[in-house]
C-alpha cells in the first residue's frame, strides 16, 4: 500500500476500518449461518475474499483498498462460525463428534503451513513479476478456495430455512437464541471467557520483528526467524486436541507456562529471548485452539454458528485490547519492555478464567446428549 502512495496515517485508517467492519459483521453473519445452507455462505465468503484481492489489483487507490478491506472483513465474518458449525453438525449427524478436536487441530495446522508456504512463495514471485504477479496469484488462490466450498457436504441437520414465518422475525429469533446461549449458559460462558483470555498472548506475535530487533537480531535474519516462529505455531495447533482433553489443571499449567515464556522471551536478549517466545507462542496457540474445540462441544442449542461468532467477537475484543495497550505503552517504553510487562496481567487473567473451567472434558455426544470423558491426569470431580 505504501508503494501506491498511501501515507502511514491512511494505512492506519484502513486497518481501523477493517477491524470495525469485522466487529459489525461478526455475530449478525453467524445468525444467517444458522438459518440457511452453510455451504452457500462459505461460497459467498470465498467470492468476497476473491473480490477483495481483485479490487486491490484493479483499483490500487485509498478508496480501492478501503473497499477491499471491507470485503475482507465481511468474508471473514461469513466464514467465522459457519465452517465450524458445518463440520461439527455433520460429525454429530454421524455420531462422531469425538473426532472434532483432532480434525480442528489438523485443519488449523494445515492452514498455518499453507500461510508459511505462501509467505515463502511471495519473495520469488515478486522478483519475477513484481506486485502485480503476487496480487493476481492471490486472486487465483482465493478463487480456488471458493471452488472447494462447492465440494463440501450439506450438513444433515434441521434447516431453519424451511421454518414458517417472516425471514426477519426468524433471523432475529435465531440471533437472540445464539446470544442468549453464549451469555446465559454458565459452563459455555466460562469456556468462551477462557478462550478469549488467552488470545492477548497470541496478539504479541504482531510485534515479533520489533521485539527481535530490539533484542539484537539482525534484520537479515528476521525472515528465517519468522518462519521458525510459524513452525512453532504449527506444532501448537497440532497439539491442541490433546490440550483440550487434558482437563483444567493441565490447561492452566499450559497457559501459565505460555505467559511466563512470553514475558521472559521479550525481556531476554537474542537468541535466548527468541527461543522462549517461540515456546510461549507454541503453548498459547495450542491453548487458544483447544478453547475453540471446547466451545463447540459445549454448545447445545440450534444456533451453533451464532454462538461461535459470539466467541469470535470476544476474540476480536481481546486482540484489539492487546494492540491498543501495546501502542499506548510504546509511547514511553520499548516494545520488548511493553510485551514483557503486559504478558504478566494477561497470564493472570488467562489462568483465572482457566481455573473456572470444568475439571472434566466434554468430547462426545451420543443421541444428542453430551458425554463426559475424564480429563487426562485428573481424578473424579
Amino acid at each position: 500500500m505504501r508503494d501506491h502512495g498511501l501515507s502511514g496515517g491512511q494505512v492506519a485508517t484502513l486497518l481501523i476500518a477493517w477491524s470495525v467492519a469485522g466487529f459489525v459483521f461478526e455475530v449478525p453473519s453467524g445468525a444467517w449461518a444458522d438459518m440457511i445452507d452453510r455451504r452457500r455462505l462459505l461460497l459467498v465468503s470465498g467470492l468476497l475474499y476473491t473480490g477483495c484481492f481483485t479490487t486491490w489489483v484493479l483499483w490500487p487507490s485509498y478508496a480501492g483498498f478501503l473497499l477491499g478491506f471491507v470485503l475482507w472483513a465481511l468474508s471473514d465474518a461469513l466464514m467465522s462460525g459457519t465452517f465450524e458449525a458445518l463440520l461439527y453438525d455433520e460429525l454429530a449427524a454421524c455420531d462422531r463428534t469425538g473426532a472434532w478436536g483432532r480434525l480442528r487441530s489438523v485443519s488449523e495446522t494445515a492452514a498455518v503451513l499453507t500461510m508459511a508456504a505462501a509467505s515463502l512463495a511471495a519473495t520469488p514471485l515478486f522478483a519475477w513479476g513484481g506486485y502485480g504477479l503476487v496480487a493476481w496469484v492471490s486472486v487465483g488462490a482465493a478463487a480456488m478456495s471458493t471452488a472447494f466450498a462447492l465440494a463440501l457436504p450439506k450438513a444433515r441437520m434441521v434447516e431453519r430455512e424451511s421454518e414458517p414465518g417472516p425471514v426477519v422475525r426468524r433471523y432475529l429469533g435465531t440471533l437472540a437464541e445464539g446470544v442468549r446461549e453464549a451469555a446465559g449458559a454458565l459452563v459455555l460462558r466460562r469456556a468462551i471467557a477462557a478462550y478469549a483470555a488467552v488470545v492477548p498472548l497470541i496478539g504479541f506475535d504482531e510485534f515479533l520483528p520489533l521485539v527481535l530487533s530490539e533484542g539484537g537480531a539482525s534484520t537479515g535474519s528476521l525472515g528465517v526467524l519468522t518462519a521458525a516462529f510459524i513452525a512453532a505455531q504449527a506444532v501448537g495447533t497440532y497439539l491442541a486436541d490433546r490440550v483440550s482433553r487434558a482437563g483444567r489443571p493441565a490447561y492452566v499449567v499450559v497457559v501459565v507456562s505460555a505467559g511466563v515464556l512470553t514475558a521472559a522471551g521479550a525481556a531476554l536478549p537474542f537468541p535466548l529471548g527468541f527461543a522462549a517466545m517461540s515456546g510461549g507462542y507454541l503453548l498459547a496457540t495450542s491453548a487458544m485452539v483447544a478453547g475453540e474445540i471446547r466451545v463447540q462441544h459445549l454448545i447445545t442449542g440450534r444456533a451453533r454458528a451464532t454462538v461461535t461468532s459470539a466467541a469470535g467477537l470476544a476474540n476480536e475484543v481481546a486482540s484489539m485490547t492487546t494492540f491498543g495497550l501495546v501502542a499506548l505503552g510504546s509511547l514511553g517504553w520499548s516494545i520488548a519492555t511493553v510485551v514483557a510487562v503486559l504478558a504478566v496481567p494477561f497470564t493472570v487473567a488467562a489462568a483465572m478464567t482457566g481455573v473456572r473451567l470444568p475439571r472434566r472434558a466434554v468430547h462426545e455426544r451420543s443421541g444428542g446428549a453430551e458425554r463426559e470423558q475424564p480429563a487426562l491426569g485428573s481424578g473424579p470431580s
